[in-house]
């Protein structure tokens, strides 16, 4: 396994390798420029990166310490030109029949090998089908190699040996910009497959030991709307709980904080005992469109205040804990709005939509996406989920980034006895990988990344105002917690175990340290200066009684409506006849 990564380069080396460097500071492998392999300082610990004719020629011009001191490992990618790329790859594989081609057009089905699942890590064995890029293409008679993903039957990422070194080889003559901003409404692996996934892997298959990674795989069900109750809409939390044990995963309820009221004394024992599968987070404060889109930062700091006391009431008239976890409803917020949220104490946000509304002001790009939560607008993190539509191709690199596992629901998911749920379940818990389901906010508390650093400091990248970190070794650990901040002067305390503890500020980040016994947890929480109301947002009647209309008609679509084919398709009629009336 590689510690160091060397960037092959020559005259015609460019955008593609800086774009390589870029995605190796996310990981947190170490990587400096050569020219050629006489630059290696200790080979056995360094992996090699560049484009098929930089490599071949490369090796060319040193054969003999090339032989004698090994690589760990190559990662050769098809430059533009796609003839010489194919003499490039015929030195190095000694394969005189081996073409490079543009890939076809239309859909074509990619498959990931389950033979290699310890490269293709979570997405070894995935299917999917998608439109190959102007950058990517295939090879043609392949024999010999060890196909990690085909197009069809044609390789696009394999393996072969040379001197028995591992070398990697990519056919798209791309490499992903992370930097590159994201204008859709969530991050789709299909439109950037080759030019992503097959460096993921190698990354993390070949930088085990210095990259970034995960504490645990976190993984857990949110359904947005429902009253808690017996039944809600398609949704019976009976028949769910059952599910939940016999398939062994967690559920999120994104409770609406305006029904604290409404929960049914029936069934406060029920949601109070499954505490372990059963979890609540606060979905908005009125659900009204746009509540948390506002741009206003009292009319945001007032939302946000009500929401909480709503959820304290909620919980001291039912007994039913909450986690102090934002999911914004139909998934709107403002660039300013995490802010707010981070102020008032929120734990974190969970959404489906990665942008902010007044794009203006939007700043979210692949690296974000890719990161364990997205962190771009106020340092407060946005973790993000999926929906079943997604594909599990998106769910599976998700994972294989680092990224919790969360899933999008409404009530209508769990029609004919949770069917469709418990297929998606089933096909998560069958990717090569271990997920841990838990409650929503002990997922959150977890979810961080980690690696061990040159001094032997366990680094770890803390995301959530809070962070649980647990000393799996058999020996004492030193932390040093980063999160970012670039405002230190919000921060009001940092806390271990209910201990106020000593911070400092670096550049962009604020860092601690503290050491944990073998087999022994902590508990860490930044606290924020609060933000008191500087301004009194009146709600007037007429605007409390368009809430509550709002809500009785959302729960009768969802109670009868939704429940009924007949009247589903008659409301669809009437919906759309006033739509072409106006």
């Amino acid at each position: 396994m590689a510690k160091l990564a060397l960037l092959l380069s020559d005259s015609r080396s460019g955008e593609q390798q800086h774009r390589l460097s870029r995605i190796l500071d996310f990981f947190g492998v170490r990587w400096k420029w050569v020219r050629s392999l006489a630059e290696s300082d200790n080979p056995e610990n360094e992996a090699v990166f560049g484009s098929a004719e930089v490599v071949a020629a490369a090796i060319v011009s040193a054969p003999e310490q090339y032989k004698k001191q090994p690589q760990a490992a190559f990662y050769i990618y098809a430059g533009e030109d796609l003839t010489a790329s194919a003499r490039a790859l015929q030195s190095l594989c000694g394969k005189a029949n081996v073409q490079l081609r543009q890939a076809p057009a239309g859909h074509v089905s990619l498959r990931v090998s389950r033979e290699f699942a310890d490269i293709a890590g979570p997405m070894a064995g995935i299917d999917v089908s998608l439109n190959l890029k102007e950058a990517d293409a295939v090879i043609t008679e392949a024999s010999g190699f060890d196909t990690v993903i085909a197009a069809g039957e044609a390789p696009v990422f394999f393996r072969f040996q040379r001197h028995n070194i591992p070398v990697f080889f990519c056919t798209s003559s791309k490499i992903v910009d992370i930097d590159e901003p994201i204008r859709s409404g969530f991050y789709d692996v299909k439109q950037q497959f080759c030019s992503a996934v097959p460096l993921v892997m190698f990354i993390r298959h070949i930088f085990p030991e210095v990259a970034w990674g995960p504490q645990e795989l976190g993984a857990c069900l949110i359904v947005d709307d429902p009253l808690l109750r017996k039944r809600y809409g398609s949704c019976d939390f009976w028949k769910l709980g059952e599910a939940m044990r016999a398939h062994d995963f967690t559920t999120n309820i994104a409770f609406i904080p305006w029904n604290w009221r409404r929960t049914a004394p029936a069934v406060r024992d029920f949601f109070g005992n499954e505490s372990g599968r059963f979890s609540v987070s606060i979905h908005g404060c009125d659900h009204i469109g746009a509540e948390f889109g506002a741009t206003s930062p009292d009319v945001l700091n007032s939302r946000a205040k009500l929401a909480q006391s709503r959820m304290r009431s909620h919980e001291a008239r039912t007994g039913i804990r909450h986690d102090p976890v934002m999911i914004f409803p139909q998934g709107i917020f403002s660039s300013l709005c995490p802010e707010i949220l981070k102020h008032n104490n929120y734990l974190a946000a969970v959404n489906t939509e990665i942008s902010p509304t007044d794009s203006a002001n939007s700043r979210t790009k692949i690296r974000d996406v890719w990161d364990v939560a997205i962190m771009a607008y106020g340092d407060f993190p946005i973790f993000t989920r999926r929906y079943a539509h997604h594909g599990v191709e998106n769910f599976a690199f998700d994972i294989l980034l680092g990224k919790p596992c969360l899933i999008v629901s409404h009530h209508d998911f769990f029609k004919n006895d949770c069917l469709e749920l418990i297929e998606l379940i089933e096909k998560l818990k069958s990717l090569n990988c271990l997920l841990t389901w838990r409650p929503l906010g002990e997922l959150i508390r977890r979810a961080c990344r980690s690696r061990l650093n040159e001094q032997y400091l366990q680094e770890v990248e803390m995301y959530g105002s809070e962070l649980l970190v647990r000393n799996r070794s058999d020996h004492k650990t030193r932390l040093l917690i980063r999160k970012s901040e670039r405002s230190p002067d919000s921060v009001a305390e940092v806390r271990c175990d209910h201990e106020s503890t000593g911070w400092t500020s670096q550049v962009d980040q604020i860092t601690f340290e503290k050491t944990i016994e073998p087999g022994n947890e902590r508990i860490f929480r930044v606290l924020y200066r609060n933000l008191e109301d500087r301004k009194q947002v009146n709600r007037s009647l007429q605007f409390e009684f368009s809430v509550a209309a709002r809500r009785i008609l959302s729960e009768f679509r969802d109670d009868y409506l939704s429940r009924s084919s007949f009247l589903s398709k008659t409301s669809a009629q009437v919906k759309s006849a006033f739509t072409r009336a106006n």
